[in-house]
């Protein structure tokens, strides 16, 4: 890599207090506002069952699953709110724990993908590094997604990973496999009881898991795909992408900006609702034509697959 650009190499002092400013109560509703988004596809569905409305809520469900995975890595970050407890708890509790995710492994990953991000120490690169690939198999890849395989590996991963933890004895091994999944456990059986109390248990496989091993996967595919494959990687300003969106894709793929993801890398300080101005500052910047900026993510995807 040429060189790494610093954040005061790209904006002055002034800028970057300004997109640095936390505001707790967007985080509020945001995270308020796709619970709330989650529990009216399920309402839907339970009221007017057919195909159709089983679909709508599962695209739904799958994307508002997966904003709160966006905010969650935002908490990983120390970004969701001021207070570093109240942050923690609630990027865990409510963003992360539900979807079988935990920040306390999750944080010195990530924070890892940054500093070495796509060389041979990022422990992403994996992600990245097998595109482009060929159209037939990025179908296959999609129609593993869709039919809840990939999900299913997912989480089989993630079992394995929490149950085979090592420990001196028996007693302080299950006390470190309680450690990892009493969070998963706990606010999954709140919203399990949730759902059949207030319409039916079978509500909770339908509508929580089925999104989870589908439309959640394919969202989670198409963002690793355009975050960082076939970047040309000679700075800091071009190992990573942002992929402009229209509003529908916006919401149905890449929730809470996190389609500004060079932004992101560049400024890792910035809350996920400054990244767009972070955007419109960097416009009239002179390294503005060395930064990866995609036009859209069918653009995207016709380079991942012209392998």
């Amino acid at each position: 890599m040429a060189k790494d650009y610093k954040p005061q190499d790209l904006l002055s002092k002034e800028q970057i207090k300004i997109i640095r400013k936390k505001r707790d109560w967007i985080n509020v509703v945001s995270i308020s506002m796709n619970w709330l988004q989650i529990l009216a596809a399920m309402a839907l569905f339970f009221y007017f069952p057919n195909v159709l409305t089983f679909l709508l809520s599962v695209i739904v469900i799958g994307s508002r699953q997966f904003a709160l995975a966006v905010l969650a890595h935002d908490g990983a970050h120390n970004l969701l709110f001021s207070n570093e407890k109240i942050n923690d708890f609630v990027s865990q509790w409510f963003c992360a724990f539900p979807l079988f995710s935990d920040n306390r492994p999750y944080r010195p990953y990530h924070l890892a993908h940054h500093r070495f991000t796509e060389s041979e120490n990022d422990p992403d690169l994996s992600l990245s590094a097998p595109f482009p690939i060929t159209k037939a198999s990025f179908r296959r890849k999609v129609i593993r997604d869709l039919t809840g395989q990939t999900g299913f590996k997912r989480y089989s991963i993630a079992l394995k990973s929490i149950f085979s933890s090592e420990a001196d004895n028996f007693a302080g091994r299950i006390k470190k496999i309680s450690d990892k999944i009493s969070g998963f456990f706990i606010s999954n059986l709140v919203i399990f009881s949730l759902i059949a109390i207030f319409s039916h248990w079978s509500i909770y496989f339908l509508l929580w898991w089925i999104p989870a091993f589908t439309y959640y996967s394919l969202i989670v595919r198409i963002r690793n795909i355009a975050e960082h494959s076939v970047t040309p990687g000679d700075t800091n300003l071009n190992n990573t992408r942002t992929t402009k969106a229209s509003l529908l894709t916006r919401y149905l793929l890449v929730p809470h900006h996190v389609n500004f993801h060079l932004e992101h890398h560049l400024f890792t300080n910035c809350p996920w609702y400054n990244l767009p101005k972070v955007h419109e500052m960097l416009k009239g910047e002179p390294l503005r034509d060395k930064m990866c900026i995609e036009e859209s993510y069918f653009s995207v995807l016709r380079k991942a697959t012209s392998g």
